[in-house]
């Protein structure tokens, strides 16, 4: 058995400074790591040695340090690694980077290839689909368990989903991207970095990995930024530290209720009041929503990403079609129309298997390549990525993940407003190429009011299955109160991380987030422990959310959970750490026990979390 594991050497995103006045990035003395995603790779491929012909490589692009990363991962058990690093790589977007990556893995192919999730500065998670698309093989992301079948030379794994998880079974070879659950953090120690020193270490240049070297670095890139926009803090920063918690929950009372009314009102309400020009004859700019669908129905983002559609189409002056995968019934259709659709493009794929499937993102690429819109939008979900990443690497497209929001420039161009960097910065990507592909964050954006829509146009097609190894959904597991999907509505959030100290105490939170009609959501730890489930985890690694008022309760406040909370209108934060990250990042903090802050706060501030809880974005 042959495992690559393709690991980033990153900055540590943490220690990054920023001059807000200069608007400029403060890199100097920033040490590097390797993608905590990918070192859990890199456990989980040693782990899986069970016989002397085993081999774990280590595979990396990056400039000459980025060996140091390589050797740390040699030191954990690695048996081998491989620099890509060359000047005319600098400048790689996600393609051009799994272009390179695809020429190393040729000249020394696996049975199974492992990337992280996503790397902790760029946080795109598109490498791994679009590496997959460029090998013509099967991949699976979100991977936190994994089983190998060597008699059947396929592997078994656990996909986690927004709405619970997947057991799905593949053959091999096979890339899969993994996430937290899959290994435990391991880190190396000096006699093993040591060592590791004699392990073999080869450097691959441009020259070697192709004759044509236009395919890598910022020529190869169907994607380029712009700019940098510095997003400067905007939190009030108002800490108590010596009231009573009676005093404190008074305090907070008073200023809550005005900084609620100084919100910025129209961004709240969003298009609501906006008329919907539509335009259902003009097909030059067609802008595509590739619908999102749970197993209760379709999801919010599918309506957000309808709204920010039609705001766009009043400058391309196009129609807005919504791309449903499967079969609707009667209701979906309509509620696509009036929630702004022109017209519905219905793609059969249910003798395809699950949207994940290449099958799927086949069917999908065939589709966009012979109608050739202007823009193609898919949710920031697990299926929105994986299919929005093969087919762009399938038709060679440029695409933007997890955006925040779109717009339209003077020359007609979509500037596709990424964060990076935890959230600090934002960068207006472009792209070279059309359809413009973009995933977009689900609970970020705001739907229209729905209107009646009467003039509906219906298409369908049935797609044809491939020959391709392709995966098989074994299982399908719902966790009905994991209320994880609830988050990207809610405008009331309670989030809890370890220091509230035990289940015991989780529990009684609970019961106070349902008193005041708040959705519950959490941190990473708190995951790991086992208190809560995947699905309502915050931050890098899990969703982001966007409530009128969040509530942190005993969270530390590390950028890996505030990168998910940026752009709640109001964050309170009760922690006994005088000295908690949390605090710069809340309006309001108190300092103190949880247990005896909370209540009188809870009391106070009643009459507002149960009517802000009552609003719909």
């Amino acid at each position: 058995m042959k495992i690559a594991v393709c690991v980033k050497y990153v900055p540590v995103v943490s220690r990054i400074q920023f001059d807000y006045e200069q608007k400029t990035i403060i890199r100097e003395g920033v040490p590097s790591e390797v993608n905590p995603f990918d070192l859990l790779g890199v456990t989980c491929a040693v782990n899986a040695k069970s016989s002397p012909e085993d081999e774990v490589s280590i595979i990396s692009m990056g400039p000459p340090q980025a060996r140091e990363g390589i050797i740390e991962c040699l030191a954990l058990g690695a048996d081998k690694g491989t620099l890509l690093t060359d000047r005319g790589l600098a400048g790689s977007d996600t393609l051009a980077t799994a272009m390179a990556l695809a020429s190393a893995l040729r000249l020394d192919p696996a049975d199974l290839i492992i990337c992280g999730r996503n790397s902790s500065d760029a946080e795109t998670g598109q490498v791994g689909p679009e590496l997959a698309e460029l090998l013509d093989i099967p991949h699976i992301s979100q991977v936190t368990k994994l089983t190998f079948e060597e008699n059947h030379n396929q592997i078994v794994v656990h996909r986690a989903t927004d709405e619970g998880y997947q057991v799905i079974r593949c053959p091999l070879p096979a890339l899969i991207c993994v996430t937290e659950g899959i290994a435990e953090e391991q880190y190396a120690d000096p006699e093993d970095l040591e060592a590791a020193q004699q392990k073999p270490l080869q450097e691959l240049s441009c020259d070697m990995l192709s004759s044509d070297p236009s395919i890598f670095g910022l020529v190869g890139s169907p994607t380029w930024v712009e700019d940098i926009r510095l997003v400067e803090p905007n939190r009030r920063g108002i800490v108590l530290s010596e009231s009573t918690p009676e005093e404190a929950a008074l305090q907070v009372s008073e200023q809550l209720k005005t900084h609620l009314q100084e919100l910025d009102t129209p961004d709240l309400q969003g298009l609501g009041n906006i008329p919907i020009s539509r335009y259902p004859d003009s097909h030059d700019k067609s802008i595509w929503v590739i619908s999102e669908r749970g197993h209760d129905g379709l999801r919010q983002v599918t309506f957000e990403m309808l709204g920010k559609s039609r705001e766009l189409s009043r400058i391309t002056q196009s129609e807005v079609v919504a791309v449903i995968l499967g079969t609707p019934n009667p209701e979906e259709i309509n509620l696509i129309g009036n929630y702004g659709a022109d017209r519905v493009k219905i793609l059969d794929t249910e003798q395809l298997g699950g949207v994940c499937s290449r099958s799927v993102a086949d069917a999908l690429a065939l589709t966009i390549n012979e109608s050739k819109p202007y823009a193609v939008l898919f949710g920031a979900t697990p299926d929105g990525r994986d299919l929005a990443s093969r087919v762009a690497a399938q038709l060679k497209l440029g695409l933007t993940g997890d955006a925040i929001d779109l717009e339209i420039n003077d020359s007609g161009q979509l500037i596709q407003l990424k964060p990076a960097l935890g959230g600090n910065v934002i960068a207006p990507i472009l792209s070279k190429t059309l359809p413009n592909l973009v995933t977009l964050r689900p609970g970020l954006l705001t739907p229209v009011i729905p209107h009646d829509f009467d003039n509906l146009k219906i298409e369908k097609s049935i797609c044809s299955p491939s020959n391709k190894p392709d995966i098989t959904i074994l299982e399908e597991h719902i966790q009905e109160d994991s209320d994880g999907v609830g988050l990207s509505q809610s405008q009331l959030v309670l989030g809890v991380g370890m220091g509230i100290g035990n289940e015991d105490n989780l529990r009684r939170l609970q019961e106070i987030a349902q008193s005041i009609g708040a959705n519950l959501c959490t941190t990473r730890n708190v995951v790991h422990s086992g208190w809560l489930p995947h699905q309502v985890q915050v931050g890098i690694s899990g969703r982001t959310i966007a409530p009128k008022i969040y509530l942190a309760i005993g969270i530390r406040g590390a950028f890996n959970h505030t990168v998910g909370i940026q752009k709640a209108g109001v964050i309170l934060a009760i922690n006994s750490n005088r000295r908690a990250a949390i605090f710069q990042a809340a309006d309001y903090g108190i300092i103190g026990d949880w247990e005896t802050y909370l209540p009188p706060l809870i009391e106070a501030l009643k009459p507002i979390f149960l009517q802000v809880s009552q609003e719909t974005k």
